[in-house]
């Protein structure tokens, strides 16, 4: 795995774009207020709509961002509309299905993490939700987290996290990675589900809660909400993650 240690030069190319403050704010903007254009973007993210540009293409080259023309029944061109990643991949040759299927390929990173290789969430085994801690396990290596799974295996830890200088000033930067995470399990289908984020003992430690949902794929296995698991956390709530580190 990737290790975070000062040199942007030889981190992955995920962390690269996630460790710019702007392109982090833009992915913000759009998963707080849905669909925008580029320019409604550059003005929410105080930037030229060149530069809100130019970062946005990052973020769709590593697939967190997805681009689509406006539809209408004019003639014209039509505006470009810019979302957050998210749902089931399902369209053939996307990024994000690129991904999923290399993560896959890449499954012993994985397996280092897994205690017998078998999958890690309580109440769930399966092909389904194997490949979702595959996806998961990519996403959060490319991104330059230290990350394993609690001895719970319902929680999974991220240690010393590549971003803390970022999070000092700006911590609604934990509130997209979360949502980040909780994108790439939807994307790659299954019946894992990221319902909680706890910020433990934040930037050494944050801790999200992760859960198999009954019903959410033929292989997921009936599971119950384990005590201490944290409640899903509502859309209006999400860009504030709680945190319970002693003052």
């Amino acid at each position: 795995m990737y290790r975070h240690n000062g040199d942007m030069a030889a981190q992955p190319p995920s962390y690269k774009t996630l460790a710019s403050l702007s392109r982090m704010n833009l992915l913000y903007q759009l998963q707080s207020r849905g669909t925008m254009t580029v320019n409604d973007l550059a003005e929410a993210a105080g930037l030229h709509h060149n530069t809100a540009r130019e970062h946005l293409d990052r973020l769709i080259n590593e697939g967190f961002v997805t681009c689509a023309p406006e539809p209408r029944d004019s003639k014209g061109r039509p505006k470009m509309l810019y979302s957050a990643a998210g749902g089931v991949s399902t369209e053939l040759g996307s990024i994000r299905g690129r991904k999923i299927e290399a993560a896959q390929e890449r499954a012993d990173q994985l397996r280092r993490m897994l205690p017998a290789g078998r999958a890690a969430v309580a109440g769930c085994s399966g092909p389904a939700a194997q490949r979702q801690l595959d996806a998961l396990d990519d996403h959060l290596d490319q991104a330059g987290f230290d990350a394993s799974i609690a001895a719970n295996r319902e929680q999974l830890n991220l240690r010393d996290c590549p971003y803390s200088e970022m999070v000092k000033d700006h911590p609604e930067v934990c509130g997209v990675h979360y949502r980040l995470i909780q994108g790439v399990l939807e994307q790659a289908d299954g019946p894992l589900r990221a319902v909680g984020l706890n910020l433990i003992n934040a930037p050494h430690l944050c801790v999200i809660d992760v859960v198999a949902m009954a019903g959410a794929h033929d292989d997921a296995a009936p599971a119950e909400r384990a005590p201490g698991i944290t409640p899903a956390i509502s859309a209006a709530s999400r860009a504030q993650p709680r945190n319970h580190a002693t003052q």
